[in-house]
């Protein structure tokens, strides 16, 4: 016979009593219908979960072996992402019945157009490569016919990592962001002389990778202007940024999807640069903000 409550632990860490008919079914793993929710929480921690829940997340009640590694795998979405959606640490132990809102995808559809491939496609909208070509049918993938309508599956994987940056402007957690390049930090946020320098300077040799330092959509990959030279910007969604300057080659497209630690450039010295670095820059709503408060020491 079943017990007449259960404890249940949230994602933000607050234990509610759940009566034994608002029990949740077994294997309503993913919730689409928030009433469902509704009906075995408390008022006041529904009204939170529901806040974060949009056209972009969706929510999704822990199973047992669960692990935020296995959630990244199974929906394709960064591991870490689900942990600072969630304000959990990268390492946290999920608990059977935890509450958790995962990134959100609808299913699209994209036109192929000359020069386009499969890989360049799922690389483009952030998809899996086998799951767009099961999705359409595909056996040769290597030829695609210009014109053919495919469709792009839904995903619990976004274009933009938006969540992150809606927990970031709340100021409730920092996103982690790794580093863009390992080297000597030659110069810091801040006055430096007579002007403010809006990001790190971190040296590297010539054609050194140069890497994403959170998953986005890149909105810029070429030349910026004398000061910054070649540059690449992503964006991560709700106002946040970050740029890689003075660039001496670019791997990467305007559109691309990328994913954190992915190489997107060689450090160069193009602009205005007195020898190989990258300057890197977060910037908040269009604002230069220090990187070291998102960065891991």
């Amino acid at each position: 016979m079943l017990p007449q409550k259960m404890a249940v632990t949230l994602a933000l860490g607050l234990t509610v009593l759940i009566t034994g008919p608002g029990i949740l079914p077994a294997r309503a793993a993913v919730i689409d219908d928030l009433q469902q929710v509704a009906a075995v929480i408390a008022p006041a921690e529904y009204q939170e979960l529901a806040s974060r829940v949009n056209s972009y997340t969706r929510i999704y009640r822990v199973e047992e072996g669960d692990t935020l590694a296995s959630l990244g795998r199974r929906f394709q979405a960064d591991p870490e992402l689900i942990a600072v959606m969630n304000y959990l640490d990268p390492g946290a132990i999920l608990t059977p019945g935890q509450f958790l809102v995962l990134p959100h995808e609808e299913a699209q559809t994209y036109t192929v157009a000359s020069g386009d491939t499969l890989w360049s496609i799922a690389r483009r909208f952030g998809v899996d490569f086998d799951q767009l070509a099961a999705a359409n049918g595909i056996v040769d993938t290597h030829n695609l016919r210009v014109g053919t309508v495919l469709t792009v599956p839904g995903s619990p994987a976004p274009k933009a990592a938006r969540p992150v940056a809606d927990l970031a402007s709340r100021s409730l957690k920092p996103v982690s962001m790794i580093w863009p390049l390992i080297g000597a930090l030659t110069s810091g946020f801040g006055w430096r002389g007579g002007e403010f320098h809006h990001g790190l300077d971190i040296a590297g040799n010539m054609g050194d990778k140069i890497r994403a330092a959170l998953a986005g959509t890149v909105v810029l990959s070429g030349w910026g202007n004398s000061i910054y030279g070649r540059m690449v910007k992503i964006d991560h969604g709700n106002g946040l940024e970050t740029v890689y300057a003075h660039t001496s080659r670019n791997l990467v497209k305007e559109g691309e999807y990328v994913q954190a630690g992915e190489a997107i450039a060689e450090v160069g010295a193009t602009g205005n640069a007195s020898g190989p670095h990258v300057h890197f820059e977060v910037r908040e709503k269009g604002k230069a903000v220090n990187p070291e408060r998102f960065l891991a020491r």
